[in-house]
């Protein structure tokens, strides 16, 4: 009968460790929750050992749980890479959880059997394995009701996360001192309290947590509208840039037809030295004017073609090394987003140069469409890459637009100081997934 009391005993703690994994999930990984079951179930079989090892020296002790949280968020950081506070965070909320329904069943067990929470929690019986099981059930209710309402992974706001951290803890020691204090002064009247603070502990931790993740939404949603109306503002540019170049392709038309006129008259006349003289002179214009830019996709043609007017206009060498198949996965909007604010960056640091230069290469290879773009710049990089402009509260989120648009397509983007150049590249996969493009929903 012993060893069916501690198959029990680990069946619990698999639970536990189980459920706080999926809980911890849900807030951190959603999205790749299902890929980890395995390492969720590996953890879980090997952390409810080490619990159960625990449990032999004593059925529950203040030190067992302690190394318990410590065992948790232990798990939490090998399955949910890399360390944040938000680890901390969930795996406070969740022994809030977890010490709140156990104890709250165990005095609610102890009044219905006329027994005493102390037994309860050391010995093992039959009031004990009713106590696992309801709480347990609880449990398993309360965490798959969290996975079902939370459908998305979030990207909690530091501050928050730290503020809510401290009130965690604090709340968690005063759950185990009221614990403390009570556990050998029992009465009926004291296990009534108890149990209605432990109900309200969770209480107010889930209002915390409901005010973290609603600020959190919040602030996802001012995001999302600065960036819609940074596409906005990038979709226009390119509009104007593309009528910009109509026109140059009009008026080139027009001077072409001009010179066709000229050397006509000078053929009629026979005068093959001015046809030379004529032809020698185009010929100096059109090596110091910038040609048209044939990537494959007009969009980008028109934003590099009056991008590299405006450079070469501010005395800036620029280089170009394009090429965009006709069936580019990168919509046009996004392309001409990434390389209007990595331009437009890289051009106002070269302004500050000696022999500036801009070197820009687009090609596919593979399953991967890279954009990379690289300047002259002998200064320090801004810290966290901060903008050196005056109207920062715009032209602040930038590159993160352009991470936000590369994040879709499950791509990296990285901006790099070697000697005195920054090498700015987006790497996109092919293969991305198209929820998370239609869900533009990439926050802090």
């Amino acid at each position: 009968m012993n060893t069916f009391y501690w198959i029990v005993e680990y069946m619990a703690s698999l639970i536990e460790i189980t459920m706080s994994c999926i809980f911890c999930g849900t807030f951190l990984n959603r999205e790749h929750l299902m890929e980890k079951k395995y390492p969720i179930l590996l953890y879980s079989f090997t952390g409810s050992l080490i619990i159960m090892i625990l449990n032999h020296f004593k059925m529950f002790s203040f030190i067992n749980s302690y190394l318990a949280i410590i065992l948790f968020l232990i798990i939490q950081i090998r399955l949910y890479k890399p360390f944040k506070w938000t680890h901390i965070l969930l795996v406070f909320i969740y022994t809030i959880i977890l010490s709140a329904i156990d104890f709250s069943t165990a005095y609610f067990a102890a009044l219905a059997l006329n027994s005493n929470v102390p037994y309860l929690l050391n010995t093992q019986g039959s009031e004990r394995l009713i106590c696992i099981l309801l709480s347990k059930t609880l449990l398993l209710l309360t965490i798959t009701t969290f996975s079902k309402i939370f459908k998305r992974t979030f990207r909690f706001i530091s501050k928050y996360v730290l503020m809510t951290c401290v009130y965690s803890m604090f709340l968690l020691g005063m759950i185990f001192i009221m614990l403390e204090l009570n556990m050998h002064t029992m009465s009926k009247r004291t296990e009534l309290l108890m149990m209605a603070f432990f109900l309200a502990s969770v209480i107010i931790e889930l209002a915390m947590f409901y005010f973290v993740i609603t600020t959190t939404e919040a602030h996802e949603l001012e995001q999302q509208m600065q960036l819609i109306e940074l596409k906005n503002s990038m979709l226009q540019k390119s509009l104007d840039e593309t009528e910009k170049t109509f026109r140059l392709w009009r008026r080139s038309v027009h001077d072409y037809k001009n010179d066709i006129i000229t050397l006509t008259s000078f053929a009629n006349k026979g005068d093959i030295d001015k046809i030379k003289a004529y032809l020698t002179d185009k010929n100096d214009i059109i090596s110091n004017q910038t040609f048209y830019i044939k990537t494959g996709n007009s969009s980008v043609d028109a934003v590099l073609y009056t991008k590299q007017s405006y450079a070469i206009d501010n005395h800036i060498n620029f280089i170009i090394n394009a090429s965009i198949p006709s069936d580019c996965f990168v919509s046009d909007i996004d392309m001409t987003n990434i390389l209007g604010n990595l331009i437009d960056n890289a051009i106002e640091a070269s302004m500050k140069e000696n022999e500036p230069y801009i070197d820009i290469t687009i090609k596919q290879e593979k399953s991967f469409f890279i954009i990379k773009i690289i300047n002259k710049y002998s200064e320090k990089l801004p810290p966290n890459l901060a903008t050196s402009k005056k109207d920062s509260k715009f032209h602040g989120i930038g590159l993160n637009s352009v991470r936000h648009t590369v994040h879709k397509y499950n791509g990296s983007f990285d901006i790099v100081k070697r000697d005195n150049t920054v090498v700015a590249t987006a790497m996109m996969l092919t293969g991305y997934d198209k929820d998370v493009l239609t869900s533009d929903s990439e926050y802090y």
